[in-house]
């Protein structure tokens, strides 16, 4: 070995072993696709998420509906689906309120693109937002 060759050894800079820490998944909503940190809020129902922008969205729509003197679309659950069936089907369903008799769904759904709300979730969501922004 000759002496003028300079040798090399292995090092760390940060002086400790790489641990990758498991990284848990981004919540997004489940009607416009926004992240967290894309959006000021989420909330959260039971199979999806809302963002504030998107119960903004909502509730003018509801605003304008009502202005036109028009009610909002009732989603229907396709015929062959009523003929045959078929449960297993997310249509005409609010994901965020497991509604039962004594808490019936709202008349209208807004649908999105992995979930639906009723008109009464997103009233709900509208309140609860305002008083998060009025509360601190």
């Amino acid at each position: 070995m000759n002496d003028s060759t300079p040798s090399v050894t292995p090092h760390s800079d940060f002086g400790g072993s790489l641990i990758t820490q498991p990284q848990r998944p981004v919540l997004r909503c489940s009607f416009c696709g926004l992240g967290e940190g894309e959006v000021a809020r989420l909330f959260e129902g039971h199979s999806g998420y809302i963002c504030d922008e998107c119960v903004d969205v909502c509730v003018q729509l509801l605003h304008d509906y009502r202005e036109m003197g028009i009610r909002p679309p009732k989603p229907n659950q396709p015929w062959y689906k009523k003929l045959l069936g078929d449960g297993s089907s997310q249509v005409g369903q609010c994901s965020f309120n497991i509604h039962d008799r004594n808490n019936p769904q709202g008349a209208r759904l807004f649908a999105g693109i992995n979930a639906q709300i009723c008109d009464k979730c997103v009233r709900a969501c509208e309140v609860l937002k305002s008083s998060l922004v009025l509360g601190g």
